[in-house]
C-alpha cells in the first residue's frame, strides 16, 4: 500500500509539473498584438514629377512597441495600391536602427530607421495620386534569412501618398464596373454589396443612399445615410439592407448615392424566382460615357451569364419599348445573337444607340427579351439609362457634350496608335461658348494609373468661341500600353469654358467620361492535329488536337466539328474558353469506314475578344489497314483464307513466317489449358480417396517445372 501511495504520489507531481509548463506555452501561441508604425518624414527627388519620370524616395519610420524590442532587422515590401507608381524593386531590408539627437529628445522611445529608395526603382505613372504602401515584417537576427520572424497578430501595414494626384477623376468615388452587378430577389429581402472605388484617401466619406422612387424597392434600416473611409485605389462594399416587393419586375435598377455630394449611380438587378434557379440572364450593364445627354449617341454592352447547369445555345436577346421620343438603335438591328454559353460562361453584346433630342432628363426604362433554342418563352429584364435633358432654352448657362465619338473600330489593340476623334455640340440654342478649353487623360482605375497616352500631340485644345447650338469635330492620336489587360478603359474629356453672355466671364467646369474597349492580338493556335496509325478495320485510332492560347485575351465559346471516312462518338464538340496563357488538348477515338486510308478534317471555330468568330482548319489521315482474319474459335489468324497479294516473294515469306509463329503459339495455348486440365482432373480423383491415401500431385514429365526459388 505504501509503494502504490509514493507511486500515485509520484504521478500527481508529474502531472502537475506538465500542467504548469503548458499554460505559458498556451499563453505563448497566442500571437501579439504590435501597434503599426508610423513615417516620421518623407520626401522625394525630384520634388515635382511629371508623368511617366522616375524619381527618388526617403522615408523616416518610428516604431515604439516592446513586442519588437528585440529586432535585428526589417524587409519592407513596397507596392502601389492604386498602381499610379510603377516599382521595379518591391523588397528592401533595413538593419540600422540609430536615432537622431532631436528624435532621442522627444522622450518617445522605441526604434526608428530609415528607407531609401534609388531612383531607378520608382517610377510615376500617374494621373492618379502616387501611393506606395509599405508591408513590415521584423526579424531576430541582422541577417532576414537566418533570423526568426517576430510574429505579429495584425499585419503591419501603412500608406504614404507621396505624388498629390490631380483632376476630379482622383477625388471621386465610383462603382467598380468589373465587378459583378448585386442582385436581389423578387419579394424578398436581403443585404446587397455595392463595390465602390475610390479615386484618393477619404475619412468619413458621407453617404446617401436613394432607391429608384418609381418601384418598390426600399431601405430596411433606420437611416439612409452611411460613414465610410476609403483608402486610394482600395475597393470597399457598401452593405445596404434591401427590400424587394413581389409585385417588382425582373430588371436593373439604378440606385442614387450621393457621396460627399458628387452623385453615382450604381446597379441593383432584380431577379424574379424563376431566374433565382438559374438561366440566361444579364449579369450586369454599362454605357459608354458616364452622362447620356438628349440628342446624343452612345454604346450599351450586355454581359449575359449562363447561371444554369446546362449549356444553351442560340441565344437571343431583343430590345423592347423603343421608340422615335426616346431611344432608337443606330446602325444595326434590335437583337443579337450569341451562338452557345456553357454553364458559368459569359457573353459581351453591344447595342449602339441614340437619345432623342427632345428628352427630359429622368430615368428611362429599355427591355431585354432572352430566349434561346432551350427557353422558347422569353425572359424580361429592364435595363435604366438616366438622360440629362439638354432643352431648348434661349439664355443661362450653356451645356457643352460629346455628340459622338469613334476610334476607328469596336475596339483598340493594346501597343497600337489609333486615332481618336470627337464631336462636340453646345447643346444650348440661344447661348454661345467662349474661350473653350478640352483636355483629355486617360482615367485611373484598381488596375493602373490609365493606359492611353497622347501620341507625338498635346492632350489639349483650345476653342475661342462656339456658336449657340454649334458643334465642332476634334482628333487626337491615342497610344495604348502594350501590356495592358483586355478590357474597358476610360478617358476623361474635361471641358472648361465661359458662357458669352455671362459679362462676369464665370468659370464653367465639365468632365464627360467615354470608355473604349481594348484588347490584345489574337494568338490562339492549334498545335498539332494527328491520328495514330496504321489502324485495323474494326478497330478505333486515337486523334489528338493541341490547342495554345498565347494570346493575353480569353477566346470564347471554342468548338471542334470533324469531317471524314469515319465515326466518332460526337463529332461537333463545345468546349468553351480558354484563358489566356492556357493550353490543352481534345482527344477522341476515331472508326475507319473503309480500307486505305482515313482522311479527315477538324474545323477549330472560336469567339476573339472583339467577338469576332474565327477559323482554323486541320486535315489529318493515316493509314487503314484490312481486318486481321480469325479462325472460328477466335483462337488466332486463319490459316485456311488466302495471303494477301504482295508485291514480292521475300514479303509473301514473311506472312507465311508470322502466320505459322502465331499458329505455333496458339497451340502451344491450347496444349498447355489440356494439361493443366487433366492435372486437375487427377486431384479430383484422389480426393476421393482422401482418408486412406494422402493426396499428391502427379507428374506431368512433359510439362517444364517452376523452380520453387523462383516467385
Amino acid at each position: 500500500m505504501k509503494f502504490q501511495r509514493t507511486r500515485s504520489l509520484a504521478a500527481f507531481l508529474f502531472t502537475a509539473v506538465l500542467l504548469l509548463h503548458m499554460f505559458p506555452v498556451m499563453a505563448a501561441a497566442e500571437e501579439p498584438t504590435v501597434a503599426d508604425p508610423q513615417i516620421t518624414s518623407a520626401s522625394i527627388s525630384p520634388s515635382t514629377v511629371q508623368k511617366g519620370n522616375s524619381f527618388e524616395a526617403n522615408l523616416r519610420f518610428h516604431h515604439n512597441d516592446s513586442a519588437i524590442d528585440n529586432a535585428k532587422s526589417v524587409v519592407v515590401k513596397v507596392t502601389s495600391p492604386n498602381g499610379a507608381i510603377r516599382v521595379k524593386k518591391n523588397e528592401f531590408t533595413v538593419t540600422d536602427f540609430s536615432s537622431t539627437e532631436e528624435e532621442d529628445d522627444t522622450g518617445l522611445g522605441g526604434m526608428y530607421y530609415s528607407l531609401y529608395i534609388p531612383e531607378n526603382y520608382l517610377t510615376y505613372s500617374g494621373p492618379g495620386p502616387g501611393v506606395l504602401q509599405f508591408t513590415i515584417t521584423y526579424y531576430t537576427s541582422s541577417d532576414a534569412a537566418k533570423g526568426t520572424e517576430i510574429e505579429t497578430k495584425n499585419r503591419i501595414s501603412i500608406r504614404k501618398t507621396l505624388i498629390p494626384g490631380e483632376g476630379s477623376a482622383d477625388n471621386t468615388v465610383r462603382v467598380d464596373e468589373s465587378s459583378s452587378t448585386p442582385t436581389i430577389i423578387s419579394g424578398t429581402s436581403a443585404t446587397v454589396a455595392i463595390p465602390l472605388i475610390s479615386g484618393s484617401t477619404l475619412e468619413d466619406a458621407q453617404i446617401e443612399v436613394a432607391a429608384p422612387s418609381d418601384t418598390k424597392i426600399m431601405l430596411t434600416s433606420a437611416g439612409s445615410v452611411y460613414t465610410m473611409s476609403f483608402v486610394s485605389g482600395e475597393k470597399k462594399y457598401l452593405n445596404l439592407p434591401l427590400r424587394v416587393d413581389s409585385s417588382v419586375a425582373a430588371g436593373i435598377y439604378p440606385i442614387t448615392l450621393t457621396i460627399n455630394g458628387n452623385k453615382v449611380t450604381a446597379q441593383l438587378q432584380v431577379l424574379d424566382s424563376a431566374q433565382g434557379k438559374g438561366g440566361v440572364r444579364i449579369d450586369s450593364y454599362k454605357l459608354d460615357r458616364s452622362t447620356i445627354y438628349s440628342g446624343s449617341t452612345f454604346r450599351m454592352d450586355l454581359v449575359l451569364k449562363n447561371t444554369g447547369g446546362q449549356t444553351y445555345h442560340n441565344i437571343n436577346a431583343a430590345l423592347d419599348g423603343l421608340a422615335t421620343e426616346s431611344f432608337t438603335v443606330v446602325g444595326s438591328l434590335d437583337r443579337k445573337t450569341v451562338a452557345s454559353l456553357a454553364p458559368g460562361a459569359t457573353a459581351t453584346i453591344s447595342f449602339h444607340m441614340q437619345a432623342a433630342s427632345k428628352m427630359e432628363s429622368g430615368n428611362y426604362a429599355i427591355g431585354v427579351n432572352l430566349t434561346s433554342d432551350e427557353v422558347t418563352e422569353a425572359v424580361a429584364t429592364k435595363v435604366f439609362v438616366s438622360v440629362v435633358g439638354t432643352g431648348d432654352s434661349s439664355g443661362g448657362k450653356p451645356i457643352i457634350i460629346i455628340e459622338n465619338y469613334s476610334f476607328g473600330g469596336t475596339s483598340v489593340t493594346g501597343g497600337k496608335t489609333f486615332p481618336l476623334s470627337l464631336r462636340f455640340r453646345n447643346a444650348n440654342t440661344g447661348t454661345a461658348i467662349q474661350n473653350l478649353k478640352i483636355t483629355i487623360t486617360s482615367t485611373a482605375d484598381e488596375d493602373t494609373g490609365g493606359v492611353f497616352t497622347p501620341a507625338n500631340s498635346s492632350n489639349t485644345f483650345f476653342i475661342s468661341k462656339l456658336g449657340a447650338g454649334a458643334s465642332i469635330d476634334k482628333s487626337i492620336e491615342l497610344y495604348p500600353k502594350a501590356d495592358a489587360k483586355p478590357k474597358s478603359y476610360g478617358i476623361d474629356v474635361k471641358f472648361e469654358y465661359e458662357s458669352a453672355a455671362d459679362t462676369k466671364h464665370e468659370q464653367i467646369t465639365a468632365t464627360e467620361t467615354i470608355s473604349i474597349p481594348l484588347t490584345q492580338p489574337d494568338r490562339f493556335e492549334v498545335t498539332n492535329a494527328e491520328v495514330q496509325g496504321p489502324i485495323q478495320m474494326g478497330t478505333e485510332g486515337q486523334l489528338s488536337i493541341s490547342y495554345v492560347n498565347k494570346g493575353k485575351s480569353t477566346v470564347y465559346n471554342l468548338s471542334v466539328l470533324l469531317e471524314g471516312n469515319f465515326t466518332a462518338p460526337e463529332t461537333n464538340i463545345y468546349i468553351g474558353n480558354v484563358e489566356s496563357g492556357s493550353s490543352d488538348s481534345y482527344d477522341t477515338t476515331l472508326t475507319p469506314t473503309e480500307e486505305g486510308t482515313l482522311q479527315g478534317k477538324a474545323t477549330i471555330t472560336y469567339e476573339d475578344p472583339n467577338g469576332e468568330t474565327r477559323e482554323i482548319i486541320k486535315e489529318f489521315s493515316c493509314e487503314v489497314q484490312p481486318a486481321m482474319p480469325v479462325d472460328q474459335d477466335g483462337m488466332g489468324p486463319d490459316v485456311s483464307e488466302p495471303m494477301p497479294e504482295q508485291s514480292s516473294g521475300v514479303a509473301a515469306w514473311v506472312w507465311v513466317l508470322l502466320l505459322a509463329v502465331a499458329a505455333g503459339g496458339a497451340a502451344a495455348v491450347v496444349l498447355i489449358r489440356r494439361r493443366r486440365a487433366a492435372k486437375r482432373r487427377a486431384l479430383l480423383e484422389q480426393e476421393d480417396d482422401y482418408d486412406d491415401v494422402q493426396p499428391k500431385t502427379p507428374e506431368l514429365p512433359d510439362e517444364p517445372h517452376q523452380n520453387e526459388d523462383q516467385p
